[in-house]
C-alpha cells in the first residue's frame, strides 16, 4: 500500500499518535497506582477519593471499567500539560511520586510536541504560499504596466492552469534555472 501524503501533514499525524500513545500510557500506569498503593498498605488512593468526591457523580466501573480509563487519561492529559484542576489528586506516597514524575516530564515532553504541531502546521502548503506570492507579483507587474484586464485575465488563467496541473511547476522556467549540462541530461 503506497499512500501520497505530504511529509508535513505525516509528521503532524505521527505527533498527534505519539501524544496520544503517552497519555494513554500514563493514564494505564495512573489507574495501576491505586492498585499498588492498596497492595502496598495503604489505606486510601486516588479512585476511591476520586468516587467519593461530592461535586462529582463518577463512578470508575460505569462503562464496564472505561469510565476509570477515561478519567486516568483525562488525568494524565491533565497532568502532563501541567494545568492540573486538583480533581483527581494523588493521596499517598507512591500516587505523589508518580504524579512529580509525570508532571516534570510532562512539561517538557508535551510543550515539546505541541511546538512541533506548531511548527508543522506552519510548514502546511508551502507550494501553495509560494504560488500565491508569484501569482500576487505578476498581477501586481500587469496592473502597473497597464495591461488589458482581457489579457491580465488569460495570464491568470495561464498560472492557475499549471497550479492545477502541475502543482505550479512551469516546464520552461524549471529547466531554464537547471545548469546547461544537467537541462541536456533532463
Amino acid at each position: 500500500l503506497n499512500i501520497d501524503i505530504d511529509l508535513s501533514l505525516y509528521r503532524v499525524i505521527k505527533l498527534n499518535i505519539v501524544m496520544i500513545t503517552a497519555c494513554h500510557w500514563v493514564g494505564c500506569i495512573w489507574f495501576m497506582m491505586a492498585s499498588l498503593s492498596m497492595a502496598s498498605g495503604y489505606d486510601g488512593n486516588w479512585r476511591v477519593a476520586d468516587e467519593n468526591n461530592e461535586f462529582l457523580s463518577v463512578k470508575h466501573s460505569d462503562f464496564a471499567g472505561f469510565a476509570g480509563y477515561l478519567r486516568s487519561v483525562y488525568w494524565a492529559l491533565v497532568g502532563m500539560s501541567t494545568v492540573g484542576y486538583g480533581d483527581i489528586i494523588p493521596t499517598n506516597i507512591i500516587e505523589t511520586t508518580y504524579a512529580t514524575f509525570v508532571i516534570l516530564l510532562g512539561g517538557l515532553f508535551l510543550p515539546a510536541i505541541v511546538g512541533g504541531l506548531a511548527a508543522y502546521m506552519g510548514n502546511f502548503n508551502i507550494a501553495g504560499k509560494t504560488f500565491q506570492k508569484k501569482l500576487a507579483r505578476v498581477r501586481s507587474y500587469l496592473l502597473r504596466i497597464n495591461i488589458g484586464d482581457d489579457v491580465l485575465e488569460k495570464v491568470l488563467r495561464y498560472y492557475n492552469f499549471h497550479w492545477s496541473r502541475q502543482g505550479g511547476i512551469i516546464e520552461n522556467e524549471a529547466m531554464d534555472k537547471l545548469p546547461t549540462t544537467l537541462r541536456f541530461s533532463v
